[in-house]
């Protein structure tokens, strides 16, 4: 004889749920409360209550299993820091390059490097982030051109390791940063470590198996082909929204 009861709904006045607003729902982040409602009334919420609110890709309840995944797939989307990325490490060949070289008769050995990278790259100066273009210590012609990639892109060119990692880090700590304030594109599985561990992190549409499964972001476009400019655009929009979080104060201190 029990049916279900109606909270907040008039079943006369139904509206569609595209046009529903939504609800606030407590997702126990965090609490702040007094001493004194805590140990005289055993209570975390009391008297004058205020709330804030978090962004849905923020927000993760986790009570069961399955609630990780969908807070991994969160991160994973749009990164897990609060100031953003301040520093960008780019893998130049298979990155900024598509990884070819061509072989002259004359013997002068050549790259190429897609306009739209280097457009993306100055895009990320302007705002602020510091660019370190990462070559392998055994790339010989890429070591070649290093004050001409430094001329062309006005970055920083940095010799790296068959694991990035740690000269990544040595880098990082330098700056008083977290790996998780950086944002990191690598094609390789040697960059697995790396693009695991940055806050963003990126691979060209034609990276590998293994270290596309490490990274956050999966660009469309190949390395070489625009990829670097597409993961830049990315970069850009995760610090204005990281910006816009910190700037917004959604606190009604009248409620204090």
């Amino acid at each position: 004889d029990q049916g279900t009861k109606l909270m907040n709904l008039d079943p006369w006045n139904r509206p569609r749920r595209q046009d529903w607003d939504g609800e606030l729902y407590e997702n126990g982040s965090f609490y702040f409360a007094t001493t004194d409602l805590i140990m005289k009334k055993g209570c975390l919420q009391g008297g004058k209550v205020a709330y804030f609110e978090m962004e849905p890709q923020h927000s993760v309840d986790i009570d069961i299993d399955i609630d990780w995944p969908v807070a991994e797939q969160r991160v994973r989307r749009y990164g897990y820091f609060g100031r953003g990325v301040s520093i960008m490490f780019c893998k130049v060949s298979g990155c900024l390059t598509d990884g070819k070289v061509f072989l002259s008769v004359s013997g002068e050995n050549s790259v190429s490097i897609h306009t739209r990278d280097t457009a993306g790259l100055r895009m990320l100066q302007k705002d602020d982030v510091k660019v370190v273009l990462l070559i392998s210590k055994e790339d010989l012609l890429m070591k070649s051109l290093i004050t001409k990639l430094e001329k062309m892109t006005g970055c920083e060119v940095m010799m790296v390791g068959e694991e990035p990692l740690k000269d990544v880090q040595s880098v990082v700590e330098k700056n008083k940063l977290d790996l998780k304030d950086v944002a990191y594109m690598g094609n390789d599985t040697a960059d697995a470590s790396c693009l695991e561990l940055a806050g963003l992190s990126a691979v060209p549409a034609d990276a590998p198996p293994n270290a596309a499964q490490a990274a956050k972001y999966t660009c469309k476009n190949a390395g070489g082909g625009g990829a670097v400019r597409d993961f830049v655009e990315h970069v850009l929009l995760q610090n204005e929204q990281a910006k816009a979080q910190m700037n917004q104060d959604r606190i009604d201190r009248n409620n204090f």
